[in-house]
């Protein structure tokens, strides 16, 4: 690649900080020791970098892009200029390699999405990049994730962002940032008109960047995504996205998981979720330490919600009576398609009020329920509401100590639901007598079940023949993946599945089924 009109390309900033600290741009060695280039003050991209700035007083050593990375490097410049996708994640670029390529982005009038996800870039390589997209009229998507660009990386892109028209989707998650750099990203949020998926998960943003977060939505109405998952947004965090959402109308996917908002966190959102004009359709609050004390915030909001159809709760406490109040909702809400409940200690009682509240709901599709102890009697309220109410296509209810007891309800109601297509019984003490009872069901009837998931059910091989069997009298069934894994199968059972999925494969060549043992 040739140099743009002789002095036409971008010049990266060179060392840390303003002004720069090296007047030689040099790149660690990324290959093998032979045909390295140093890269020193002059040409274009095909060899030297041009970099400004003031001598060092203390000279460094020179580094050299070796003969592998040169070629590597002119393999990203290329695909840039020529593919709409670019995929550079996980190449040690480092911040001197951000700079090489930046010409190649203010160059660039096809890649829209570019991934430099895991490359080491920090400050100077995020400096150089955003001075090259102010001259990028293509770019629409950019990740950077898993870069240590920190608080002052995110500085200088938000100065970027508050006078960028053309990046829709920003990936940022693992870079680093604290309460300063969300803080600079806010601002940005409160001018940009056109991101409208932010990812910033897995960072270090406390309430101070939360709250300006918050703030920045109340002001922003084109943001549709905000994922601030594994940070430490908290109570107070909660509570101010809870105030600025009333006001925001943009917002359709907030994503919060594993931000410990607790109850007074959750209520609050809760109550700003529930008094906005515009609702979200997906909202996820995983992970929260959030209990029963929020079941009735939880249940007002989800009864006026007629947009959500994603909801995440997974791994907090809601126990029984956060799971009834969420039934009592599920009542009136005919939107939510998606409903995550697992690991909430919810047992029998809360699964007998789901089951309850499910028999006259039609849009519930997929339910997770796993990790929860409901035990037998939950099994079998859930199992007679699957076999003639409802729509579930998915039901995953691993380690829920339903037993074999449980396995012989699901037996039944697998012969009568019309919907029931993923079942996930893993973990549950089945053992042969429990599929047994299921494999009775799939000799006869099998027109809508194609997962079917028994590992960790301590069967041996007496269910593995009984398995085997059901496969092969109902050849025309509709079963593709049987998962087995982790039990006490001996040879003598694999063979005699795998023998059976051989029979089925000659006897109908068009039916694909797949045993994972």
């Amino acid at each position: 690649m040739k140099a743009q009109g002789g002095g036409g390309g971008i010049v990266a900033p060179a060392g840390g900080g303003e002004g720069g600290e090296d007047a030689t741009s040099t790149m660690p060695s990324m290959g093998g020791d032979s045909g390295g280039i140093a890269v020193t003050e002059g040409a274009g991209m095909d060899g030297p970098v041009s970099m400004n700035g003031p001598p060092k007083a203390k000279k460094q050593q020179q580094k050299v892009i070796t003969g592998k990375a040169r070629r590597m490097l002119r393999d990203v410049m290329d695909e840039l200029r020529r593919v709409a996708t670019v995929d550079v994640s996980g190449k040690n670029l480092g911040d001197e390699g951000a700079c090489f390529i930046a010409e190649a982005f203010a160059y660039n009038n096809v890649a829209s999405c570019v991934d430099m996800s895991a490359n080491g870039i920090g400050l100077d390589g995020t400096t150089a990049l955003c001075e090259a997209l102010k001259c990028n009229d293509t770019l629409t998507m950019l990740s950077l994730a898993s870069n240590p660009i920190g608080d002052d990386g995110a500085k200088v892109l938000a100065e970027y962002l508050k006078v960028d028209k053309k990046i829709t989707t920003l990936n940022l998650n693992a870079c680093s940032i604290g309460d300063e750099g969300a803080k600079a990203i806010a601002e940005a949020l409160k001018m940009n008109t056109t991101i409208i998926s932010l990812e910033m998960n897995n960072n270090m943003v406390d309430y101070e960047g939360s709250g300006a977060m918050a703030q920045a939505l109340a002001q922003n109405t084109t943001l549709e995504l905000l994922a601030l998952n594994g940070n430490y947004v908290g109570a107070l965090g909660a509570s101010s996205f809870g105030a600025a959402l009333k006001e925001n109308t943009g917002l359709r996917s907030l994503q919060l998981n594993g931000n410990d908002i607790g109850n007074e966190g959750c209520i609050k959102l809760c109550e700003g979720l529930a008094a906005r004009s515009e609702k979200i359709n997906n909202l996820d609050l995983g992970n929260n330490s959030i209990g029963p004390a929020a079941g009735p915030a939880l249940r007002d909001y989800l009864k006026v919600d007629d947009s959500l159809t994603h909801l995440n709760l997974y791994m907090n406490e809601l126990a029984n009576d956060g799971c009834a109040a969420i039934a009592e909702a599920l009542k009136d809400n005919k939107k939510i398609e998606m409903l995550d409940i697992g690991g909430n200690n919810i047992g029998g009682y809360g699964a007998e009020q789901l089951a309850l509240a499910l028999r006259d709901n039609s849009s519930l599709t997929t339910l997770e329920l796993g990790y929860n102890p409901i035990g037998v009697p939950g099994g079998k309220a859930l199992a007679e509401t699957v076999k003639f109410h409802g729509a579930l296509g998915t039901m995953r209810m691993g380690w829920c100590k339903i037993g074999k007891e449980g396995g012989f309800a699901f037996a039944e109601a697998i012969k009568y639901s019309q919907s029931l297509a993923v079942l996930d019984l893993r973990g549950n003490d089945l053992g042969d007598d429990g599929v047994a009872a299921l494999s009775q069901s799939l000799a006869v009837v099998n027109e809508v079940l194609t997962n079917l998931d028994l590992g960790y059910n301590e069967i041996k091989d007496k269910g593995a023949f009984a398995l085997a069997q059901a496969i092969k009298n109902n050849a025309e069934g509709s079963l593709q993946t049987l998962s087995i894994n982790n039990n006490y199968l001996t040879k003598f059972g694999e063979v005699a599945l795998t023998e059976a999925v051989e029979l089925v494969e000659e006897m109908n060549p068009d039916r694909d089924l797949y045993i994972q043992f």
